[in-house]
């Protein structure tokens, strides 16, 4: 949830809050972003917003994800007559779940009807894999029926040439007879016909065809001679007025498909891209220098790679077409955030723990080094670019798996040391920022690198309890709990001994007394478990 500087007023806060998406990754589970106040919602316990009874329309179920061997769906509920906004909810089993879908009504099998919006980052609508289904099937129909023609034609032409053989073999036989030979007449062996190979052309129009379907095409393009093919339905993202879209790099010989895509069953090989188009050209510039400052400074860290960053850039939609600029990265699979969601609050441990928490310090390292503080470090904001093992990791409860992948994204917040923020996230943001947001100075707030390891004690708490540390909490309630002087930090849920001493230095209530990245990087909990090289 991130808050514009726009609206940084201690009234804001304990106004009222609404949902936002996080950058480069699914929207948040459970989200809001403090605004100045329009209307006088009605508000419940813990000041989060309750819809009333006679509250219209079913229930809406965002960030949803079916499960396959339950037949339920479970995602963040809100419009519900008896469930606070926000809570995670699991449905009972849904009639008709092949036709599962973003924007739809469905119905459970018990009579409870609930609107389905937008799906979990990762996860696979159940209508569009059935269409997929249909037509891979229909396609392996049709190339089988071509391919049994052929050979159908290759069997008669091989029979029609033995047949021929046989019968100049009987004529030379019967003429050898008629004449007196010295020696017995040679045998006429019949030719060999050997068939030829059954081969596959697709048509570029059937290529086209299962290249929009497989990869959900949308048929708008950007960057220079329509180099990128958009796919798929855009996330919001932090900054509000930019879009994260899927994209593919478009073949130059046809343009309609994503470079690599041949049209057969394995797609795997198509790489995938994030664009981010933005109308506020500043704002993404300056994400862009970011990327550039963090990546070629003295520690690179493990962001992803920045393919290409384009002002203006050219659109076959003319909604966008020099409208926006783009930034094209290197795409993740899914961000942490939705993997601690997939496995039900169950955290992470073992070398799975100890690699996003080495990743996350190695990307601190980068824009610490590079003079400049992030501001935005939680675990939307870090993804796994490598691989496709989502079901693995998810049930991989001892971490022996590792996550090697995790990069991250989003820079777009990136301020330098000494500097004053532009926006915050209340539930990763130092109790020091709070107190002068809440004191109405937020904006003259100085940065420095304290803010970040504060963020990174947050974060690693909940990759290690799998539960955010102001768990189901408004971010009113957050902002408020941190200026409070009774407040104190616990991390007596964090199983790991060594993890538990490095959370609870970073978290730290005296910004002077939290380690610096180096001190985070050689505390024990990685020295003595494993870490491996270590680039400081």
């Amino acid at each position: 949830m991130r808050v514009r500087k726009a609206t940084l007023s201690a009234a804001a806060v304990a106004a009222t809050c609404l949902h936002s998406a996080a950058a480069f990754a699914p929207p948040r589970i459970v989200a809001g972003i403090v605004k100045p106040p329009i209307t006088s919602p009605k508000v419940g316990d813990g000041g989060v917003y309750c819809p009333p009874l006679s509250a219209s329309g079913p229930p809406v179920i965002s960030n949803w994800r079916y499960d396959p061997s339950r037949g339920t769906v479970s995602g963040t509920v809100s419009n519900h007559p008896t469930i606070r906004d926000g809570e995670r909810i699991t449905t009972s089993a849904v009639k008709n779940p092949d036709a599962l879908n973003e924007n739809l009504v469905v119905q459970t099998k018990s009579g409870s009807r609930y609107k389905l919006t937008n799906i979990a980052f990762g996860a696979k609508v159940p209508a569009v894999e059935v269409k997929r289904a249909k037509e891979k099937a229909v396609k392996e129909a049709k190339l089988a029926a071509e391919s049994k023609a052929k050979a159908a034609v290759v069997e008669k032409r091989r029979l029609a040439e033995e047949k021929k053989a046989a019968a100049a073999a009987k004529k030379a036989s019967i003429a050898a007879a008629k004449r007196p030979s010295i020696a017995p007449p040679k045998k006429s062996v019949a030719a060999k016909v050997t068939p030829a190979p059954a081969t596959s052309q697709i048509s570029p129009a059937t290529l086209r065809k299962l290249a929009k379907s497989t990869f959900s095409l949308t048929g708008t393009t950007v960057g220079p001679g329509g180099k990128y093919l958009l796919a798929g339905k855009p996330r919001q993202s932090s900054g509000r007025a930019a879009k994260i879209w899927t994209a593919y790099l478009a073949d130059p010989d046809m343009p309609d498909v994503p470079a690599g895509f041949d049209g057969g069953d394995d797609a795997s090989t198509v790489k995938q891209l994030t664009v981010k188009l933005s109308p506020d050209f500043e704002r993404l510039r300056l994400e862009n220098t970011n990327y550039d400052k963090v990546q070629s400074g003295l520690f690179s860290g493990r962001f992803v790679k920045k393919t290409e960053y384009v002002s203006g850039v050219p659109s076959s939609n003319r909604a966008l077409d020099g409208k926006v600029s783009a930034l094209v990265i290197e795409s993740g699979q899914y961000d942490l955030k939705a993997l601690l969601a997939a496995r039900n609050g169950a955290p992470l441990r073992g070398r799975a723990l100890r690699d996003a928490a080495a990743s996350a310090g190695q990307c601190i390292q980068a824009v610490h080094s590079s003079g400049l503080v992030w501001t935005d470090l939680k675990t939307e904001n870090f993804v796994v670019v490598s691989g496709d093992n989502f079901n693995r990791e998810v049930t991989d409860a001892d971490g022996s798996m590792g996550l090697p992948g995790v990069k991250g994204i989003d820079l777009e917040s990136v301020i330098a040391k000494g500097g004053n923020p532009i926006d915050y996230t209340p539930e990763a943001c130092p109790p020091e920022f709070a107190r002068a947001f809440m004191e109405g100075y937020g904006e003259d707030f100085v940065l420095d690198y304290s803010y970040d390891m504060w963020s990174l004690g947050i974060m690693l708490y909940e990759l290690s309890t799998g539960q955010p540390y102001f768990q189901k909490k408004s971010p009113s309630i957050v902002t408020r709990l941190l200026c409070d002087n009774a407040f104190e930090v616990d991390v007596s849920g964090v199983p790991d001994a060594k993890l538990r001493d490095l959370i609870g230095k970073c978290l730290s209530l005296e910004p002077g007394r939290r380690p610096d990245i180096t001190g985070f990087l050689l505390h024990p909990y990685f020295i003595t478990t494993g870490f491996g090289p270590i680039s400081f």
